[in-house]
């Protein structure tokens, strides 16, 4: 087999075998499903009202680069935030830049009463993104009670 194939059959099984992953707890009052797309990623908290639903985390080894798993993991948080009806995620751990892959290789050489043999193996470790967050449903000004918002009690 030549090593064009041999590449590309290792970056099929690359593709085939990553995943991402996410878990979540409810801590708060958790709200109906919601779509993902409208689910916003903050790094810090809000700075307009809002209630933290739960905490999440999500997990990522799909992706080529550690970017392309820290989108990836980004994604699967989103996901977990939608699911139990939080339109926002404000994260609290960046995953490690220094993650990505490790490379091993390794040899051998056994004997026995027929001769003698050797081998040589290679292997890929691809490290996933990680990362965590809470859940929060940031509400819009026309969700506020009119007490906290004087704008609305005209």
């Amino acid at each position: 087999m030549n090593i064009k194939k041999c590449l590309g059959l290792c970056a099929t099984v690359m593709l085939l075998t990553a995943c991402a992953s996410g878990s979540h707890i409810v801590t708060g009052t958790q709200r109906p499903a919601i779509d993902v797309r409208v689910v916003k990623v903050y790094s810090e908290a809000p700075t307009t009202e809002y209630e933290v639903i739960g905490s999440i985390e999500a997990s990522s080894s799909r992706g080529m680069t550690q970017q392309g798993r820290m989108d990836s993991a980004i994604e699967a948080l989103k996901e977990e935030a939608a699911e139990i009806g939080a339109n926002g995620v404000i994260i609290s751990n960046l995953p490690n830049p220094s993650g990505g892959v490790s490379t091993q290789i390794s040899t051998g050489i056994s004997g026995g009463s027929r001769g003698f043999s050797s081998g040589l193996g290679t292997g890929i470790t691809i490290h996933p993104a990680e990362i965590k967050g809470t859940a929060v449903y940031v509400f819009d000004v026309a969700e506020l009670p009119s007490i906290k918002n004087p704008m609305l009690t005209q």
